[in-house]
């Protein structure tokens, strides 16, 4: 493939930007097809989806629609076999069969699944994103008549989503007030500040936020090259890494991980509160400290604004332990500077994860409030690499804690518990704040699902649908 300097947000699709709080209801379809042509019945029925571009200009849709396939939905699709064994070996065996990999035994393991990820029989991830409810509910009327009307497709299932907004209605601190939020941030269900961090990406990104890209030579900090997360374009290390072939078919696409991650709310709550009477602390400043921010998403770093802030002088964790949630999935220069680009920037992913359920109060139960179908959030990763990426940092960084100092500490907040699990939150130099040992840390999240899928340019999908599609079986591959 060819280096591009320029990028076509026209042919890329939105997820990559980021749907955000201007459409805050959505909702998950995972499709199935009979044969190859229904299944380019129904990519000709999504036809054209929400480009990036889309979400740029002055007239904003009122709906986005985006959609990713599984290499199973792929195979389905009748491709040319020199296509799909150009794809990557993490994408192809799916995410089940790479369960100890990213942890995903115990209570999260394939087995405990929702039965919708059995037998890789979902072929077609569809994400809505509206303006409001009934926007939402229009189109999936509409979706859904127009499956009911076309035989060979059906919706196996689906998955609402929203985003959740912090406000002083709806208390999520566990026993210090002064923890909430005082101006309305996005939130994740255990009541922090969500959706932090993404790397900035040159070509795409509108702004350059600092401190949330990589730092350079010079010690500034500076914007990822698009390769890093979107296909046929120039890497970090100033390459075109290898992509599936054709190029027409790689080029702006994107792999995506979606994992449904159950949150625990109640047992997070009450984990903490025993930790503060044990340790005769508030149970809100061990859950900051096991996050490494607080409520409202500042560091707990000196830093400028929320986002730029380093590591380096802080090498013990004595401000920000080194077990920490955010330090372990984004570490910056914690390893130094010498070993930036080798064990951090290589590494990042691009989040871009949504909420479902709705908040739990404090002094409410989940149960009173999301009933038995819970709380937590659709996590969606895109990168150029799951193996390099997501898979790293789920194996390396977040369920083993050697890069960390941590031996085999895991993450306190999504790690995979496997037995006395603890997380030590250091004291700082002045005696002020004395060292502590949370032990038995319990299982917060644990994994209800998912699969790895690609997510192609408007181009390429459009190419899928189509009857004449040269990238089916008995064509010969083009160039």
């Amino acid at each position: 493939m060819s280096a591009s300097t320029n990028i076509n947000t026209k042919d890329i699709q939105a997820l990559v930007k980021g749907i955000g709080l201007h459409w805050p209801k959505g909702r998950f379809f995972y499709c199935r097809f009979d044969n190859a042509a229904a299944g380019r019945a129904l990519l000709r029925h999504l036809c054209p989806l929400t480009s990036f571009h889309d979400l740029k200009s002055h007239h904003k849709p009122d709906v986005c629609v985006n959609a990713a396939l599984t290499h199973t939905g792929l195979v389905a699709l009748e491709l040319n076999n020199d296509l799909l064994y150009s794809l990557p070996e993490d994408y192809r065996d799916g995410m089940r069969r790479r369960a100890s990999i990213n942890g995903d035994i115990g209570v999260s393991a394939p087995a405990q699944w929702e039965d919708v990820w059995a037998n890789g029989q979902v072929h077609l991830w569809v994400g809505v994103y509206a303006r409001d409810e009934k926007l939402l509910e229009d189109w999936a009327s509409g979706f859904d008549q127009w499956i009911q009307s076309n035989a060979g497709i059906s919706v196996i299932g689906m998955q609402d989503v929203s985003r959740v907004v912090s406000s002083p209605e709806v208390p999520v601190y566990i026993d210090d007030a002064k923890s909430q939020p005082e101006k309305p941030v996005l939130l994740e269900h255990f009541g922090f500040r969500d959706g932090m961090g993404n790397p900035p990406i040159e070509g795409l990104s509108d702004k350059h936020i600092k401190g949330n890209g990589r730092l350079g030579a010079d010690g500034e900090w500076q914007a990822f090259p698009a390769g890093e997360f979107v296909l046929g374009h120039v890497d970090t290390n100033g390459e075109i890494p290898v992509a599936p072939k054709p190029e027409a078919f790689a080029r702006n696409g994107s792999f995506m991980v979606l994992r449904k991650l159950a949150q625990d709310v109640d047992l997070f709550r009450s984990y903490m509160q025993g930790q503060a009477e044990k340790l005769g602390q508030n149970a809100d400043a061990i859950a900051t400290r096991m996050v490494g921010r607080h409520r409202n998403g500042t560091p707990l770093m000196n830093s400028h604004g929320d986002y730029e802030f380093r590591y380096d002088s802080d090498p013990e964790g004595r401000v920000c332990p080194m077990g920490s949630h955010v330090r372990r999935t984004n570490p910056r220069d914690s390893f130094g500077a010498d070993f930036g680009s080798l064990l951090v920037d290589r590494h990042r992913i691009l989040r871009r994860a949504i909420t479902y359920g709705k908040l739990v109060p404090t002094g409410e139960s989940q149960v009173e409030v999301n009933g038995d179908d819970g709380q937590g959030i659709m996590f969606i990763v895109l990168n150029a690499s799951i193996s390099r990426q997501f898979e790293f940092v789920q194996q390396q960084w977040v369920n083993y804690g050697n890069d960390f100092n941590q031996g085999n500490d895991r993450d306190p907040i999504v790690g995979t518990r496997v037995g006395a699990d603890k997380m030590v939150i250091p004291g700082d130099t002045g005696a002020e704040r004395e060292t502590v040992i949370c032990n038995e840390l319990q299982q917060f999240v644990r994994c209800r699902g998912g699969e790895y899928f690609f997510l192609p340019s408007l181009s390429a999908f459009e190419a899928l649908s189509s009857d004449a599609c040269d990238w089916r079986q008995g064509n010969e591959m083009p160039a």
